[in-house]
C-alpha cells in the first residue's frame, strides 16, 4: 500500500465516521425535539382559566374592571362565551313544532 492509497483510505474512513456521526446527531435532534414537543402543549380544554358560566350583577353595586368601575343600572346577567353559544344553539336549533307551539 502506498502513501497516497493510505491517505485516501484514511479520508474515506473519516468521511464515513463524519457521515455516521451526522446521521446520529440528526436522529438525536429529531428524537429530542419530538419528545419535548409531545405532551407539552395543553389540550383545548386546559387553555381556559376558570370562568363562571354566568355573572349576576346587582343594581347599583359598583364592580371594579380592568377599564374602571362599572355600576349596573339594573340587575344584569352576563353569560360566558361558551354559555352564550350554548344558549344560542339551543334557540337556533329548536324543532319546528316547538316554535309553532310557542306561538
Amino acid at each position: 500500500m502506498t502513501f497516497t492509497e493510505s491517505k485516501e483510505t484514511e479520508k474515506m474512513k473519516s468521511s464515513k465516521k463524519l457521515k455516521s456521526l451526522g446521521i446520529a446527531g440528526a436522529a438525536m435532534m429529531l428524537i429530542a425535539l419530538t419528545s419535548c414537543g409531545s405532551g407539552s402543549l395543553p389540550s383545548g380544554s386546559n387553555l381556559n382559566i376558570y370562568q363562571p358560566s354566568t355573572l349576576r350583577l346587582k343594581k347599583n353595586s359598583p364592580i371594579q374592571t380592568k377599564d374602571g368601575v362599572y355600576t349596573p343600572q339594573k340587575d344584569e346577567v352576563w353569560h360566558s362565551d361558551a354559555r352564550y353559544r350554548k344558549l344560542e344553539r339551543e334557540v337556533y336549533y329548536l324543532p319546528r313544532h316547538q316554535i309553532l307551539a310557542d306561538k
